[in-house]
């Protein structure tokens, strides 16, 4: 079976057969053929499904279809031709930045190699820089540790002349600065620091032996002399042992020696059987000193406390110290005074007449007395409180 088409038409051995009308839309014209048909054309299955067609209707719709699709396919290839021109610029565009992109690459790769060469330079400075810097940090330590062994030679003279000339002041100092200089470069120096210890010990003896002198004269001026020196020796702890000791002693010497005097008048008074000077037997004078000197000492003293003694720890501690003192001195006079008083037989005398109020003739403890002692336990115990 032969068939013949033209531009518009084909013809067949059963007549002319109109083509159907041209597609505008190209895609729409092939995606409605290939819809529309079951066969795709252009492909070797369809040379094999039209050899089998024997019916006359199915080669004509075929045809129809084969048609459709080739004009669709001339469209498409006309839209393509159609952007060829523009194509063409575009490509000739890219020629022109292919080149200008060579001058890029090669300027780049030149630009790469200087950078790379640049930071190799820097890092070779850098090592450079870093070696000279360890370098001069050796040099200057060991600069320090020549300063720090002639310093070190120094105090020690400077103790020697010192401790002969009695300046302890300035033999405590020498040895500070030693003591500083050695915590910072202890591993060089051992001779010196033998000699240097040598000298301390014997400053620390020198200074142990007066303060005790001192402190049995009762020298106050010269205890605070000594006492200032356990600072720079490093024996903060001890000197503040020993001070708040000899402060306890000297409260300890007044409080007992007013007591004594109380005990004397009540002794007299017990022996004269004097009544009308009992008030000179004074208590709470007594108890009111010992009070007194407890704030005093505190407070003379918190600048030593503060600044050669340990700091606020050291005045914490002279607090809790004397507070032990107060309380022990504070109770003997409280004994005596209820010794002094008989309050143990008032408080029986008391409880007997509270007992035999309806009996006739007993009488009670004088209530001009009671509220003598009464005045004078109160103003104790505001003191105490």
């Amino acid at each position: 079976m032969e068939s013949k088409h033209t531009g518009m038409g084909s013809t067949t051995p059963y007549g002319s057969i109109s083509a159907p009308q041209e597609e505008h839309d190209t895609s729409t014209a092939i995606n409605s053929s290939s819809s529309s048909s079951t066969v795709r054309f252009g492909t070797p299955e369809a040379l094999e499904h039209v050899r089998k067609l024997t019916d006359v209707g199915a080669m004509t719709r075929l045809l129809h279809e084969c048609i459709a699709y080739q004009r669709a396919l001339d469209l498409e290839l006309d839209t393509i031709l159609s952007q060829r021109s523009d194509l063409d610029k575009q490509l000739s565009n890219l020629h022109k930045s292919t080149e200008l992109l060579e001058i890029v690459k090669a300027d780049s790769d030149h630009m790469l190699s200087n950078v790379c060469s640049t930071c190799d330079l820097a890092d070779q400075v850098s090592g450079k820089v870093r070696q000279l810097d360890l370098a001069q940090s050796r040099v200057s330590d060991t600069l320090l540790r020549i300063d720090a062994i002639v310093e070190r030679g120094n105090c020690i003279d400077g103790v020697k002349k010192a401790l002969q000339t009695e300046d302890f002041e300035l033999a405590a100092k020498y040895i500070q600065t030693f003591l500083q200089i050695d915590a910072k470069y202890r591993d060089s120096g051992s001779d010196q620091r033998e000699l240097l210890l040598a000298s301390k010990k014997q400053l620390e003896g020198i200074v142990r032996k007066r303060l005790s002198a001192a402190v049995d004269q009762r020298d106050h001026p010269a205890i605070l002399r000594f006492i200032r020196l356990y600072s720079p020796l490093g024996l903060e702890e001890e000197g503040l042992q020993v001070y708040i000791s000899y402060l306890k002693k000297v409260i300890s010497m007044r409080s007992r020696l007013e007591f004594e005097q109380l005990v004397e008048l009540m002794e007299q008074q017990q022996s004269s059987a004097a009544t009308t000077n009992q008030n000179q037997v004074n208590f709470v004078a007594c108890l009111t000193n010992l009070f007194k000197d407890i704030v005093l000492a505190i407070e003379e003293n918190n600048e030593i406390l503060r600044s050669n003694l340990c700091g606020e720890d050291g005045i914490v501690y002279a607090i809790c110290e004397l507070q032990d003192e107060c309380d022990s001195r504070g109770s003997l006079i409280l004994k005596k005074y209820m010794e002094y008083r008989k309050l143990a037989k008032l408080t029986s005398e008391i409880n007997t007449y509270k007992s035999n109020l309806l009996s006739v003739g007993v009488q009670g403890p004088d209530p001009r007395e009671i509220e003598l002692y009464l005045e004078e336990i109160l103003q104790l115990t505001q003191l105490a409180g």
